[in-house]
């Protein structure tokens, strides 16, 4: 029996030994979230649903802001539509990761009208929320190396077979770099009529949220005590930036009321008249990507120049 019992030991050593050794190497690839909850608190964090997850470059903040008094490094604490949606729970998790030391930060919040919406089904002002036992609401610990607890209550979202592909790498800066771009017109045009399809689909069963936007306040008001608050809607194509418009005409209105209650900018990039490429419609590529974190980063530096 003792026999056993150190064969089983040596087993499980064995095991939990090569669990580490892929998850601290190849962490960033078998999974799109895991990265994000093995790095330190943050001192400046970028939130927001897929297009900031791809479309804002932590690298390209740091490097921007060395030496001019800003708390860097910055994280990107963005997910996907599926889980990044403001709201109380989301609220908690980043607050949970931030490093309430800080009196200087950045907190660069990308908002996209889904964001903002309540699903037929659920009733937010009774605490129904569909983003419900999802990382990173689900996550007690944000920031163990390896971290466990995400392994064993998100082992769904792992793609082992990843590892060797390496068509997208999470970074440790939390940003989702996408190589696997559309080779054509053709394809880039199919993923778009996808991506367009998705969100009808969810458009039409979608309506705002008092809750979630009463929560986006309350989000501003707490990041504010630890530096300064920005609300941006991101560049987009236009054929999907009418949709939008369409399905959800009111929400550049809602979202400029929040910024001017809590005194804040926000930085609607669909106005200005510089163009950038996506791979789908609604998502930057990499090099558009590093194109327009280095714009907005110009913007914000404005506004803390001028205060």
């Amino acid at each position: 029996m003792k026999k056993l019992f150190i064969k089983l030991g040596l087993f499980f050593t064995i095991c939990l030994g090569i669990v580490s050794f892929i998850l601290m190497n190849y962490g960033g690839n078998i999974d799109y979230f895991y990265e994000k909850f093995t790095t330190p608190k943050a001192n400046s964090l970028i939130i927001g649903d897929s297009r900031s997850f791809q479309g804002i470059q932590p690298a390209v903040i740091d490097e921007y802001f060395e030496g001019k008094g800003v708390d860097v490094p910055i994280l990107n604490y963005s997910f996907t539509i599926a889980q990044a949606i403001i709201g109380p729970l989301y609220n908690e998790s980043i607050l949970k990761k931030l490093d309430t030391s800080v009196s200087n930060g950045i907190f660069i919040i990308s908002v996209t009208p889904e964001m903002l919406t309540e699903h037929e089904g659920y009733n937010n002002a009774g605490g129904e929320y569909r983003e419900v036992g999802q990382p990173p609401h689900n996550m007690k610990y944000v920031s163990m190396n390896p971290n466990y607890e995400y392994l064993i209550k998100n082992l769904s979202f792992f793609h082992f077979r990843a590892m060797f592909r390496k068509k997208s790498t999470v970074h440790k800066n939390g940003w989702l770099e996408e190589t696997n771009l559309p080779t054509s017109k053709k394809v880039f045009e199919d993923w778009k009529k996808n991506q367009i399809d998705l969100f009808l689909k969810d458009a039409v069963i979608s309506k705002f949220s008092e809750v979630r936007i009463q929560s986006l306040s309350d989000l501003i008001t707490e990041l504010d005590k630890y530096g300064h608050v920005y609300l941006v809607r991101m560049p987009i194509d236009k054929d999907f930036l009418n949709y939008e418009e369409k399905y959800f005409p009111e929400f550049d209105r809602i979202v400029s009321s929040v910024a001017d209650k809590n005194q804040i900018p926000y930085f609607d990039f669909n106005k200005h008249n510089k163009s950038y490429e996506t791979y789908d419609g609604h998502h930057l590529n990499k090099f558009s990507g590093k194109e327009f974190t280095r714009t907005l980063c110009e913007s914000i530096y404005q506004t803390l120049k001028d205060n």
